[in-house]
C-alpha cells in the first residue's frame, strides 16, 4: 500500500480476457518476512491487479464483484514452482522465486 517494492520486471506472463492468449504483464512485488507478500501486476490496459500471498501461497487478490460473476473468483493450481492464477477471467503465472525471492 505505501508503493514500496523489493523487486519489479516487465515480463510476468499473464492474460487479460478468458481464451486469450497469454502475453507478458509488468509486475512488482513487496514481501515480508515468512513468505507473505503482495504481487501487484499492470495489465496491457494498464489496471492493476494485486495478488496476495501468504507463506508462499496465493490466498487472494482484490477483486470486485464482476470479477467474481459467472465463473470467475480466485482459483489457483501449482506445477513445480509455478502458481497459476486466476481471478475472474484473467491469469497469472508467477514463480515462486517472484514471491520468495531468489
Amino acid at each position: 500500500g505505501q508503493g514500496e517494492f523489493d523487486a519489479t520486471g516487465p515480463y510476468m506472463p499473464c492474460a487479460q480476457r478468458r481464451n486469450q492468449p497469454m502475453t507478458t504483464c509488468e509486475w512488482a512485488v513487496a514481501r515480508q518476512s515468512g513468505g507473505f507478500a503482495t504481487v501487484v501486476v499492470t495489465l496491457p490496459d494498464g489496471r492493476k491487479r494485486a495478488v496476495f500471498f501468504r507463506r508462499g501461497v496465493p490466498v487472494s487478490a482484490d477483486m470486485s464483484e464482476a470479477d467474481r460473476s459467472g465463473d470467475g473468483g480466485f482459483r489457483t493450481r501449482k506445477v513445480g514452482d509455478l502458481n497459476f492464477i486466476e481471478v475472474g477471467d484473467e491469469r497469472y503465472e508467477i514463480p515462486d522465486a517472484m514471491v520468495l525471492g531468489g
